[in-house]
């Protein structure tokens, strides 16, 4: 979609909304909510969105059960406002203003997801977060370090879950089942809330099980047969066999089952208020399809990739006392994640498992001072403790025998601790319609692994070792024009440490290729950006907001030949690799602007739409040449119509990417380039690879109605079209022709 029509299109429904002002009021939840009423707690503690200096998308509970997502990256996806990475059917990798990754934060329920073993590349961790489970989702772009510490350089994905109540005696129990026809998936969830006026609860279970994905029919891009995959790789009397797959638009290997738990327990004690969370995600076994559909000349590189498994845990107990103006919060909680990556080479025995285990404790102690009309302050302690372990094992597959080989990580644990203070002012001026915001964090941060001696990589050190104090802040402002249009600026310093996975990490990203090994000397990544922005929105008729940010990163990490113990390469799964350290050697810039409308262009009938474009270079040194950075999507967005009824809906939406040219791809090939149409192939003859992810539109419609019994039935029809695509940087092809259906029942 070229982007001069996108912006007339924007224009029209601007005009559009001009003349709509008057128009009668509704009811409908839909409408452009008050800047009044609506609330974000993505900045630690609720805040009226007119005081914000940020661009925040919130994703109510109630819109997650219209998008029938599968999982919440699909969700996001259809927002239009984030873009979402996939190597494998069992993975989302949000990227949020060109960062991904380790350098997103996700937090549930005020307390940090990020653990000391996320990595730079792409992550699944979001599916972990169960949909049925949330009141909303809140996107927070930009740089968050000042409230929540590191690893906010491109923004905070904050998941409020669903609030346990006290009062009159009550049992709502909830069901909801749900099919997706591309994946032949079934997902089925049943909750119960209770409701007494002494204690309150909320138990909630999902089981998910996901068949092979089936793409699209019709090819976007002019090679019909890209993303199609005409063999795949099974095993037959115990031996890897390669057979021709007779429908190459279903995508072998990508099912796979998982199940979520959920449950909150609240009371109230006095004037304290105590939470009881718990929540457990399952999976037994994620196929890793991008690397199972790798062929070298002909032979597959694999003959098993999977995630098996990866499993995590969540317990948290809260504390919150005090008055609505003068009120403290404290968090206790305890995380666990288990990954174990197995693989095994196509035609070979012997399976390897590195199976890594995280515990993360964390304190937060929050308060909360409103000491006038005119002044309030949020300010808090954070303690995050990591503890790693990580073991690697090799098995016959035929002989059953076990013996130790390569952990992913340091074979003798690892530990990093962060102490953090923060605080952060917001100063009204209410006769000029000001609002004034700024905060400040300091953070001490240190990271300790070791290694055995007989480590099998003969590293030439026994312990790498990291610390830092680290200073991080934000300054915003919010300046109402006149009422509806707001004028919203800020500077933002952000910061992320090296974590286990940077610095002691031995990985083959591109086996044959590129061999990470351990990097000793880090320090940590920060960035400033500024954003610009302004936000115009009339009650019930229309919203617009338009704006503009740059983010300047130092002491960028990239991944840089190497040596270890003299040696330029090892040989690695039988693959005499080259080796490949992280280093902060770049200096990073990214620069984008976005564009978000919601305008009633009749009483009942909405339009909606996003654009964002981002572009990011780096620099070796100042006087070095530009180079593409990795991460980067292209154009993307969404457009939307909405008609509104009693009790019913009905939407047609069109997500649409730009292209990403080749010349636009990071050499680093975490853009995985080698995966899209053409991929590093030279067909122009002039040296340069050529491969690039065309340009695509996909179209859904969807619709529902809720009776006043408590039954709800959704459906829709996703990829209309049945085109064939695939979303810059991922390893599988997105879903073709899908019609899904929700029934729920609210006894």
């Amino acid at each position: 979609m070229k982007k001069t029509t996108i912006i007339a299109v924007v224009l029209c429904l601007m005009g559009a909304a001009h003349a709509q002002v008057d128009i009668k009021k509704s009811t409908d939840t839909t409408e452009v909510e008050s800047f009044d009423e609506v609330l974000v707690s993505s900045q630690r503690f609720q805040q009226k969105r007119k005081e914000t200096p940020r661009q925040i998308e919130v994703v109510s509970a109630k819109r997650l059960s219209e998008l029938q997502p599968a999982t919440l990256g699909d969700a996001l996806i259809n927002t239009g406002q984030v873009f979402v990475q996939k190597s494998q059917m069992g993975g989302s990798s949000p990227v949020l203003r060109g960062f991904e990754a380790s350098r997103v934060l996700l937090v549930v329920d005020g307390v940090r997801m990020n653990n000391a073993t996320y990595r730079a590349g792409h992550l699944q961790d979001i599916i972990t977060i169960d949909p049925f489970m949330l009141d909303r989702m809140e996107v927070n772009f930009g740089s968050g370090s000042t409230l929540y510490g590191s690893d906010a350089l491109g923004g905070v994905l904050y998941f409020k879950t669903k609030d346990a109540t006290l009062g009159k005696f009550a049992v709502k129990p909830t069901a909801t089942l749900r099919y997706l026809s591309a994946s032949k998936s079934v997902i089925a969830n049943m909750g119960v809330k209770v409701q007494t006026e002494k204690v309150g609860f909320i138990l909630s279970a999902t089981r998910s099980q996901f068949g092979d994905m089936r793409s699209g029919g019709k090819n976007y891009s002019d090679w019909d047969t890209f993303g199609f995959l005409p063999r795949y790789v099974t095993q037959i009397n115990g031996r890897d066999t390669v057979l021709m797959n007779t429908d190459p638009q279903l995508q072998k290997g990508t099912g796979y089952n998982q199940t979520d738990l959920f449950a909150k327990v609240f009371a109230k004690t006095g004037k304290v208020e105590h939470t009881l969370n718990l929540q457990r995600s399952m999976a037994d076994l994620i196929p890793r399809y991008d690397r199972m559909s790798q062929f070298n000349n002909g032979i597959p590189v694999f003959g098993r990739w999977d995630y098996a498994p990866q499993n995590r845990q969540y317990l948290a107990y809260t504390a919150k006392s005090g008055s609505v103006d003068h009120h403290a919060r404290l968090t206790l909680a305890q995380q666990t994640t288990e990954v174990a990556r197995i693989t095994r080479n196509f035609g070979s025995v012997t399976e390897r498992t590195q199976k890594d285990d995280v515990s993360m404790k964390t304190i937060n102690l929050d308060r909360h001072d409103k000491f006038s009309e005119a002044f309030t302050l949020n300010s808090g302690i954070e303690m995050v403790w990591n503890d790693v372990t990580s073991v690697g094992t090799n098995k016959n597959i035929l002989t059953m025998a076990e013996s130790p080989t390569k952990a992913r990580y340091s074979d003798s644990g690892a530990t990093t601790r962060m102490h953090s203070v923060f605080a952060q002012g917001i100063y009204r001026i209410a006769s000029t319609g000001t609002v004034i915001q700024g905060g400040v964090r300091i953070s001490n941060y240190h990271l300790e692994a070791m290694f055995s001696q007989a480590n099998p990589w003969k590293l030439p050190y026994s312990a790498i070792s990291f610390g830092s104090t680290t200073p991080s802040y934000d300054l915003g402002l919010t300046q109402q024009l006149k009422k509806g249009l707001l004028l919203k600026a800020s500077v933002n310093q952000a910061y992320r440490n090296p974590n286990v996975d940077d610095m002691t990490k031995v990985f083959d990203s591109k086996p044959g290729a590129k061999l990470l090994v351990p990097s000793p000397d880090l320090e940590a990544e920060q960035s400033r950006t500024i954003d610009l922005g302004v936000l115009w929105r009339k009650d019930r008729a229309f919203a617009f907001e338009a704006g503009v940010f740059s983010s300047a990163v130092k002491n960028l990490l990239l991944d840089q030949p190497g040596t270890l113990n003299g040696e330029d390469s090892l040989m690695y799964d039988g693959r005499l690799t080259p080796v490949y350290q992280l280093r902060n050697v770049a200096l990073g810039q990214i620069t984008g602007v976005y564009f978000n409308a919601k305008v009633r262009l009749m009483e009942s009938l909405w339009f909606t739409g996003s654009v964002t474009e981002t572009k990011g270079i780096y620099r070796l040194d100042e006087a070095a040449a530009e180079q593409p950075l990795d991460h980067i999507p292209p154009l993307y967005g969404q457009a939307s119509l909405r008609w509104n009824g009693a009790g019913w809906f009905t939407e047609w939406q069109c997500v649409f990417n730009g292209v990403k040219k080749a010349e636009e791809y990071s050499s680093s090939g975490e853009d995985n380039q080698n995966q899209q149409p053409i991929g590093l192939a030279d067909i122009n003859g002039d040296g340069k690879a050529d491969g690039f992810n065309p340009a695509w539109q996909c179209w859904n419609l969807r619709g529902g109605y809720q009776h006043k019994s408590g039954l709800s039935a959704m459906v829709a029809v996703e990829n209309v079209l049945d085109l064939h695509y695939r979303y810059f940087a991922s390893g599988m092809s997105a879903a073709g022709r899908s019609v899904n259906l929700s029934l729920s029942y609210a006894f």
